[in-house]
This record gives structure tokens, sequence and C-alpha cells, in this order.
């Protein structure tokens, strides 16, 4: 197995019939001539033009091409030598073999691909490539005209290798990606494979085999030096089927899809492609010998593309608007969704699913860098007695309000929870003794100036009592557990001492808990 087995999966029995068939496209002699001087290292201008000499037809084009609008400099070009430095070596070959593969194989008979249809589409996709090329920043645009016109010279050597493949099926050459998905059903490989083979074997440069071997699947050229050159032969793939389609606004969507996709062309820049794709291919057509057919339906459809592509463009725009409110939308519930799980169901205050990990956070960053943590567990007073004396519905409506207070004369910094039944837990981040005694002393006494409404003729007050624990002041404290129960001890020792008050833990005078005393609660 050679190299070129290797490198390209084609099928053993197919491989045979194109190694077999007499009449599979080659260079012509001089463009065999000129490939055997450019891959000789000592190459200059002056036996280039020897060459391209020798075929006066050659030569005529050449200089046409030179002094024709799309490449005319500020003076006439007026001998071959000068086209030829103006086109560099690698463009003069790009030419020569152009117009010379035209020329040998666009004039067959054929009942299944039209010859003329063949070059006519490869002229248009050669055109866009070079286009294409030039508004991603590629400087060599003759490199992309020949890949873009090679990219399908895998036709020319099926048909000859197996006449019979495309009769019958000559209409799908208007729809590149039905022709493609045919000869994959067909053969299980497809004319891009053979093209790549094809030029492989005419020892064409590397650039050149990668892109037409991956202009139906520019996945394949990812991260491939060849990258950027695949993916304009692939897109300018696309858009050659543009001007001859029997659907030319979805192929136009296609291409425009695949342009931005693949080389970031937005569909402004595309339109105006087009447009010079148009007017390009106008010009060399009768240079290349290929007839156009109708050319004012060639203009018509480029009037047509920048109108179709400003609409599609708005219509994208509002899809994406779209999209991005209705992203808002999912993100907006998904946050109110994440906010009620934190939420008390009752009091609409934190609940202490939330609590807990926040003292958990606020508590390790205390430890951490050594700041104060204050914590405040809040009871409210004999709060039993307004169960019994006005029902469980206004007892209810107590912490409510309660926890609604207690909110508004919290600061921004601090967290307030339910902690349970007529429980409440205050945590104050970064805050020392002091700092956390103002706060309580607020609340203390927002508590007793507060009327809670029972009903429209009846309010009660409801008094607070409060223990306080301050990380980091007189002890410190290695995990929630411990934390919480010394604020606990604390408001204990409060509720013991007269309720209304607030007390701040000592681990040094630590209280006894009181019994099932009644009035303790």
């Amino acid at each position: 197995m050679n190299d070129l087995d290797r490198t390209f999966l084609i099928d053993e029995a197919l491989k045979a019939k194109l190694l077999k068939c007499p009449d599979l496209p080659s260079p012509p002699g001089v463009a065999i001539r000129i490939l055997e001087i450019c891959n000789d290292p000592h190459a200059d201008l002056a036996r280039i033009a020897e060459v391209v000499s020798l075929d006066p037809a050659l030569t005529t084009r050449i200089l046409r091409i030179a002094n024709s609008t799309c490449y005319a400099g500020q003076r006439k070009v007026e001998n071959l030598r000068q086209a030829i430095v103006m086109f560099g070596l690698n463009g003069t070959l790009t030419l020569a073999l152009s117009f010379s593969l035209v020329q040998a194989h666009g004039k067959r008979d054929t009942t299944g691909i039209s010859y003329n249809a063949f070059w006519r589409r490869s002229l248009a996709a050669a055109s866009a490539c070079r286009q294409l090329g030039k508004r991603v920043g590629l400087s060599n645009t003759e490199d992309l005209f020949l890949a873009g016109l090679l990219q399908d010279i895998g036709m020319l050597a099926l048909e000859q290798a197996m006449p019979e493949i495309y009769i019958g099926h000559g209409n799908l050459q208007s729809d590149h990606r039905a022709l493609h998905a045919f000869e994959q059903t067909t053969l299980e490989a497809d004319h891009a494979t053979v093209g790549a083979w094809l030029l492989a074997r005419w020892n064409l440069p590397e650039r050149w085999v990668t892109a037409v071997a991956t202009s139906h699947n520019p996945e394949s050229a990812l991260d491939t030096e060849h990258q950027t050159l695949a993916h304009c032969v692939a897109v300018s793939s696309d858009l050659a089927d543009f001007w001859w389609s029997d659907n030319p606004e979805a192929v136009l969507a296609r291409a425009a899809d695949q342009a931005e996709k693949w080389l970031h062309i937005e569909r402004e820049t595309l339109a105006d492609v087009i447009e010079a794709v148009t007017e390009e291919v106008e010009q060399t057509a009768s240079m290349f010998e290929i007839d156009l057919g109708d050319t004012s339906l060639m203009l018509s459809l480029m009037a047509q593309a920048r109108e179709l592509l400003i609409v599609r463009s708005l219509h994208s725009q509002l899809q994406a608007e779209s999209l991005s409110r209705t992203t808002q939308s999912l993100e907006s519930r998904t946050r109110d969704l994440e906010e009620q799980t934190r939420r008390d169901g009752l009091t609409g205050i934190y609940n202490r699913t939330h609590f807990d990990a926040v003292l958990d956070e606020e508590l390790h960053a205390a430890v951490t860098q050594g700041w104060p943590l204050a914590l405040a567990l809040i009871d409210l007073d004999q709060f039993k007695q307004v169960n019994d004396t006005y029902g469980h519905l206004a007892g209810d409506e107590v912490l409510r309000q309660a926890a609604q207070l207690l909110a508004r004369c919290s600061r921004n910094s601090d967290t307030a929870a339910r902690f349970g039944g007529e429980e409440f837990v205050l945590i104050m981040p970064g805050t020392d003794l002091q700092g956390a005694q103002v706060v309580c002393d607020r609340l203390l006494t927002a508590f007793r100036e507060t009327h809670h409404s029972i009903s429209d003729e009846k309010s009660t007050v409801v008094t607070i009592s409060i223990g306080l624990v301050v990380q980091g002041e007189a002890t410190s404290f290695t995990d929630t557990e411990a934390l919480i129960q010394a604020a606990d001890d604390a408001l204990y020792a409060a509720k013991s001492g007269g309720r209304d008050r607030i007390i701040v833990y000592d681990k040094q005078q630590k209280p006894q808990k009181p019994g099932s005393d009644p009035s303790f609660l």
C-alpha cells in the first residue's frame, strides 16, 4: 500500500477503475512543465515565461487577465514577463492550470453531467473562494482561486472511470449537498476524496489537497495547518450553488450560516462577496470560454441576495433577542425559585436551612481571617399567651410582623432568619461586641414601641429576649453548633433574668437551663 492509498480511503474496486482509466483528468503538457518548474527550488520567472509562451492561447489569456478590471494596476501590462512578475510563480501556475484544465475537459458530450454547468459552477466557486479569503485576511488569492476551482475535479474522474454513475442524475449538479449524498450512497465515497487523491497524484501542494478533501466536511479541517483555506473552499461550495439553484433562498441561507460558523463572516459582508463574485464571474467566463446562460438572472439574484440576507439578519436578530428574553426570564424564574427555597413560608424572611449555610460560611471566614462575628438568638417573650388569648391565626400574624420588624432593623450586611417557632436569629459578620450591642439595643427599643395588629380594633406589644455571642471576643468557636449553643445559653439567661433584655454569653457564668416551668415560656 503506497502513501496515496493510506491517505485517501477509496474502495479498492473504485481505485482500480480510476487507475485503469485512460482519460483520467490530468494537467496538459504546458501545465505539467510549469508544475515541474515550480517544484524546482532554483526556478525563476524567465523559465516560467519561456514555458507559458509555448501556448499562445494561454499567453493571451494571462495577458487579458492581467489587464482586466480584476487585476489592472496603474499601467498596462504589455508582455508576458510583466504579467508573470505581477502574478508571481504560484499565481502563474494557478492561471495556467485553470485555463488548461478547463480547455482540456470542458467540451465533452455526456448524458450525465453537463460540462459547461460543471465549469460554470467551478468558476463561481473559485471566485467565491478568493473573495471569502480576502475577507478573512488570506493573502495568496490565486491559491484560493485554484483550490476553489479544483474542488469538484473528482467528478470528472468518476465520470471517466464509471460513465454510468451520473446518468439520470445530472440534475443534482444544482444541489451539491444532494449530489454528495448520492455519491456516498452509491460509492461509499465522494468526488471530494477522489479529487484530493487526483491532486496528490499531480504533486500539487498539500494545502490544496487538504482543502479539496474537506470541502464537504469542514469539521475534519479543524486544527490543521490549512484550516482557513479549507473553510473558504467549503463555504464557496455552498455559495456556488446560489446562482443556478432551483431554491436560491434556501441555498443562500445555508451559505450564510456556514460563512458565519466557519469564517465568522457576517451577512452584510457576504452580500458584498456575492456582488464581487457576480461581477468577477461575468468578466472571466468569456476568457475561460464558459457559457453563463442568462447573465441578467445572475444580476437579479445578486440584487435579491442583499435583501434576503438583510431580512435573514433581522430575523436572526429577532430570534436572538427573543432567545435572550427567554433566557433572562428562565434565569429570573430560577433565581426566584432558588430564593423561595431559602425563605420561610410563613414570615418571608430566610429559613433555618439558609441560616445554617450562611453561618457555616461566615464562621469559617471569621476564623480564617481573624475578624469578629456576632450571633444574636432572639425569642418573642411570652408568645404562648398571644396564641392562647387571640388564637393561632393571630399568633401567625404577629410572627410575620415581628419578622419584618427584625428585617427592617437589621443592616444590609446582616442575615435575619427564622430559627424555629417564635425564635429568630441575626448573623452580624465583622461585628464586634460594641457594634452588636448597638444593633440589639435598637431591636429591643423597636419591639417595645411597636404595636402588632391583631385585628382592626386590637393590637398587642411583644417584647423580645436576646442571647448574644461574639466569635473572637472573649472566646472563639471552631464549629457552628458550639456557637449556636453559646447564643442559646445566653438567651436562656436573658429569659430567666426577666425577659426584654440582652445577655452576652459568658462561658464563666453559664446559666442552668430552666426545666418545665411554664412561666419561663
